[in-house]
């Protein structure tokens, strides 16, 4: 609503372009790492196969409507927050020494890694689709300001952890599972497991269907538009689902990549912030906020550059079809 009273009806489309596109890539990627907690526990599948069987859990859950799921949400974040937070405060007090050894810069590989990284704030853009079912505004945006403190406190802690904390003879490519491992020892692995696979599926239900019912309110096609008795959108969440099967498909031919999906999906995702940034922007009176934003803007475009060629190609082809279609 903000980017349509902004910039009009046209941008408000595109921004919900570049939201669907991201998640045509984004949900698969989180399957992937769903996937990965739990292969040690079916040695004998292949990660794409359990993929397909957690969305299918996913897929029954959207069909019914699960009204306690926010607060399981809740407490599996909370829960995953509070591991971390004391197990990488603990790692960090062990360091005896903090010394830092600056790697070799590579412009490119340092922009990759930088459109990797932004998966990690993915999300944010989601709370303005639930901002008319809070009653009090200043709720939502005290909540918006304690959930970003809180979680660049973890990311912070944990990036600390990671490069100077202190794991033995491990050599192998670094586990998430190492940060909690001395506080929590043989039960580390069973409940990074369970927590990370439950925040995987709320992550799926949360944007799958939210865009399954973004798609289905653009009215594309009859059948995208179609819903079920209870209100599900269901011709959208299985136009999704379809697009989900090929993209597993194409994994498990080697074609695509659990990075190549985090990074395709970034690039929608990122396009979507800038317009976001930029409806911030005009709306804004000058201050800190209205620089920020700028700031900002710039920082994400720049960033976007070092996307897969496609993906540009793709954003701007999207860009170009809704500024000439007539609304």
């Amino acid at each position: 609503m903000a980017t349509k009273a902004a910039m009009g009806k046209k941008y408000q489309l595109l921004t919900s372009l570049y939201l669907v596109c991201a998640v045509f890539f984004g949900p698969v990627a989180v399957l992937l790492v769903a996937a990965n907690f739990i292969t040690d526990y079916f040695p004998n599948t292949s990660i794409v196969t359990l993929s397909f069987f957690i969305y299918l859990l996913t897929y029954i859950m959207l069909l019914i409507k699960i009204d306690f799921l926010g607060k399981l949400m809740l407490i599996v974040t909370s829960t995953i927050t509070i591991i971390f937070l004391i197990s990488s405060i603990d790692i960090l007090l062990q360091v005896e020494s903090f010394k830092f050894v600056l790697p070799s810069i590579n412009i490119g590989e340092i922009g990759h890694s930088f459109m990797l990284v932004f998966w990690a704030i993915v999300g944010w853009e989601i709370i303005g689709n639930y901002s008319n079912e809070v009653k009090d505004a200043k709720t939502l945006t005290k909540a918006v300001i304690f959930s970003a403190v809180i979680v660049s406190l973890v990311y912070f802690l944990i990036a600390l952890a990671v490069c100077f904390g202190d794991f033995g003879e491990k050599n192998s490519s670094f586990k998430l599972v190492w940060l909690i491992e001395p506080i929590f020892n043989d039960y580390s692995q069973i409940i990074l497991t369970s927590v990370s696979v439950v925040l995987c599926i709320g992550t799926l239900i949360l944007f799958v269907g939210g865009v399954a019912r973004l798609i289905s309110s653009l009215h594309l096609t009859p059948y995208t538009s179609k819903h079920s008795k209870n209100g599900t959108p269901i011709g959208a969440l299985n136009s999704l689902s379809l697009i989900y099967f090929i993209i597993l498909a194409l994994v498990y031919i080697d074609y695509l990549s659990l990075e190549n999906l985090v990074a395709f999906a970034d690039g929608f995702f990122i396009a979507n912030a800038i317009i976001g940034l930029i409806t911030a922007i005009i709306l804004f009176e000058k201050g800190f906020l209205k620089n920020g934003a700028v700031l900002l803007a710039l920082l994400f475009f720049t960033i976007l550059l070092f996307s897969n060629i496609f993906i540009l190609l793709t954003i701007i082809g999207l860009f170009v079809f809704t500024y000439f279609k007539k609304i």
